[in-house]
């Protein structure tokens, strides 16, 4: 059973990034089911990898889109985006140590995703407009 089901509340209004969302609650999603399993230890690390460069690819997309909001606005967000990296990066150092504990990493992952989707991600999908969206 997932741990976050996609639903309506969760979606910003833009086609595009609520797509990337459903993407990044898929790997949070694997990372807890292989938890329950007992395979949490075996699959922190191709996770975090996958997580490492399809959050690039996200936070590149939504970065792209900036161009159209408030400068101040962009640096915020970008400055979120630099600090959740950063944090990642360090369950990945410690996961390379064979000093990580999964459940900690996917209660941290759960927190920010979802503060991030309804909080920050809504506000910028609210500064593009709906006039910017795809169709």
């Amino acid at each position: 059973m997932p741990l976050i089901e996609w639903n309506a509340s969760m979606a910003t209004g833009h086609m595009e990034i609520d797509a990337q969302h459903t993407v990044l609650l898929a790997i949070l999603n694997r990372l807890h089911e292989a938890i329950q399993a007992g395979e949490g230890e075996a699959i922190t690390a191709p996770v975090i990898r996958e997580l490492i460069e399809y959050t690039r690819y996200h936070f590149r997309s939504e970065e792209a889109l900036m161009v159209h909001i408030p400068a101040e606005a962009a640096l915020a967000h970008k400055s979120n985006h630099a600090r959740l990296l950063q944090v990642v990066r360090e369950f990945e150092a410690q996961c390379d140590r064979g000093d990580i504990e999964p459940q900690e990493l996917l209660d941290f992952l759960k927190d920010w995703l979802l503060v991030h989707i309804t909080g920050t991600d809504k506000h910028l999908a609210s500064l593009l407009g709906k006039e910017r969206q795809p169709a």
